[in-house]
């Protein structure tokens, strides 16, 4: 119940300042002239009057909460209260019954420990105890004890009554449906909404795309309904959004169903739409659902999830990194398989999924190679036209991001991290079969495809790099170079200036300045390799900043591990 605030006024010194705090748990009745508040706030202002000669007095803002449940603290009236007293504004609050506070221990606990910080205190007109004595303390915990317990029975009895309502079929109240209205308690169609209702349910059936139903409906003017709600707002009556249309369109209602914590159950109330015509929107749905998740999964692909295992035959799993807005892909030893005793494998995903490809593309392109499939399978001379254009095929497809998966997964059985090189082992039989030729008889080996890599330890980690060096520049390393070449140009260009003037003078850490200006005197023929992305696998901008490099270019190539 919303009533006027006035403005709290400061407690006068030989006064006792009290304020009536006043609930009830259900908002009904309370629009009569004299309801449940009311009587609580008259029989509370009454007993003030009566300890005016102890210097009691009123104060003129009413603490009310109405239709708020007292197993809560989140209720306005009694925030605004516990916000007085902690000010100073209230000493003493006077209730109806304990109850009507709260009817939690561990809520009462908070109230008391803000009424002792303030040197605040709380009566009920209705309950005499005296909480200063250790039986006062008792009789409190025991009535607000009782006080939850009919609380949490109460909940539980109007759960029971709930579900066993559903179970029937009844309607229990709540937002209506678009296409019924409420007619004594009980969901009746409403047959202009329920048109709209049996629109958007065929038009999605024909169109099957959620976008394109949205714009059919903003270009026929459809809007939501607009339902007007208690306090007077109005919810609603804008356009339709891709939630609240799927939201719709599952809605089991529309069926003639009600569904309760996920059990179904036959309604009371009649269906708008047929059986047949749910069936083939569910189906509709489920199958966009499957193809949204295979386009997202193929927009990063991890192709060799659940086939590729490092050098000591541990599975590995796909991760990745976030950094400067970039995500990096990367195949990492399984957690469950990580010990103290043996490092953890790494290796770029896009790197090792590239080398599958590679591989499937050389297999597929050899015609040798699929001649001794041919062979193997019994074919003759004519097989190998259409074995060439099968081939050709599916290497086009590892092109095509959607396609490729599956292609990879049909052919490659695993991807095995060893210490110089990856193995990649391809199925025969089921190449034979993309290649559109007879089954394989007798025992065929495995095709295995070698790739060089290199094997880098950093900390605990080994990492893998494909080839001997890496094939494109390192933009970091690149940029550090460029970084280290402006400093020197400072320092050459103020003569008179220390490093550390020079530094502070741009805003620089001395340290990393001084860094920067050593790396500058990196040999030319090292530079150049950094620039064509040939230094070596472990070379990074971190490593090469933290190493002290000497001056002579002999020592310098050896020291950052050039051949």
């Amino acid at each position: 119940m919303a009533r006027r605030r006035a403005s709290p006024e400061p407690a006068q010194a030989g006064r006792t300042r009290c304020a009536v705090y006043t609930r009830k748990s259900t908002d009904e009745g309370l629009d009569q002239a004299f309801n449940s508040l009311d009587a609580q706030y008259e029989a509370c202002t009454a007993y003030i009057a009566s300890q005016r000669h102890e210097g009691w007095t009123l104060a003129r803002e009413r603490y009310d909460d109405g239709g708020f449940s007292g197993g809560s603290m989140e209720r306005p009236g009694l925030q605004r209260l516990l916000d007085d007293v902690a000010a100073g504004r209230v000493q003493v609050i006077i209730l109806y019954k304990i109850d009507r506070l709260t009817r939690s221990l561990s809520d009462f606990a908070r109230i008391v420990d803000v009424l002792d910080k303030a040197g605040a205190s709380f009566v009920s007109i209705t309950q005499s105890f005296n909480t200063t004595t250790s039986m006062g303390r008792l009789t409190l915990n025991m009535l607000l004890s009782f006080a939850q317990f009919e609380r949490e029975v109460t909940a539980e009895r109007i759960r029971d009554k709930f579900a066993a309502s559903r179970a029937k079929g009844m309607w229990m109240g709540g937002s209506v449906p678009l296409g019924y209205k409420v007619q004594d308690r009980k969901l009746v169609v409403d047959e202009a909404d329920a048109k709209t209702v049996r629109y958007l349910f065929a038009c999605y059936a024909d169109l099957g795309s959620s976008k394109a139903v949205l714009a059919k409906l903003r270009e026929q003017q459809i809007t939501t309904k607009a339902q007007p709600l208690s306090d007077g707002r109005i919810r609603g009556g804008g356009s339709f959004t891709p939630g609240g249309l799927f939201y719709l369109l599952k809605n089991r209602t529309y069926i003639g169903e009600v569904v309760h914590k996920g059990a179904v159950y036959p309604g009371e109330h009649p269906a708008i739409i047929d059986a047949d015509l749910w069936a083939q929107v569910q189906e509709r749905i489920a199958l966009n659902a499957t193809q949204r998740v295979s386009r997202a999964n193929a927009t990063n692909p991890s192709l060799l999830a659940g086939r590729i295992i490092d050098g000591l035959g541990r599975p590995m799993t796909p991760s990745h990194a976030t950094k400067g807005g970039r995500r990096y892909r990367y195949y990492i030893t399984h957690e469950s398989s990580i010990t103290d005793a043996e490092p953890v494998w790494r290796i770029s995903a896009p790197d090792a999924e590239a080398a599958v490809r590679e591989s499937l593309k050389h297999h597929l392109g050899d015609r040798s190679g699929i001649c001794r499939l041919i062979d193997a399978a019994g074919g003759d001379a004519q097989c190998l036209g259409r074995a060439l254009d099968r081939a050709a095929d599916a290497i086009r497809t590892l092109t095509d991001r959607p396609r490729e998966r599956a292609l990879v997964e049909s052919l490659v059985t695993q991807v095995k991290l060893l210490s110089d090189h990856i193995e990649i082992s391809i199925d025969p039989h089921a190449a034979a079969g993309h290649l559109g030729l007879p089954p394989l008889t007798g025992a065929v080996e495995p095709l295995i495809e070698r790739i060089a890599i290199a094997r880098v330890r950093i900390g605990k980690q080994v990492r893998l790099v494909l080839g001997d060096a890496p094939s494109r520049p390192d933009a970091t390393l690149v940029e550090l170079l460029t970084e280290a070449h402006a400093a020197r140009e400072r320092v050459m260009a103020a003569p008179g200036q220390t490093i550390q003037d020079i530094a502070a003078a741009t805003g620089q850490c001395r340290k990393r300045f001084a860094k920067l200006v050593r790396l500058s005197w990196l040999s030319p023929s090292l530079a150049k390799a950094v620039l064509d992305g040939a230094q070596p696998p472990h070379l990074d901008a971190r490593a090469l900043l933290a190493v002290k490099l000497p001056l002579d270019w002999p020592s310098q190539r050896r020291v950052l591990g050039f051949a």
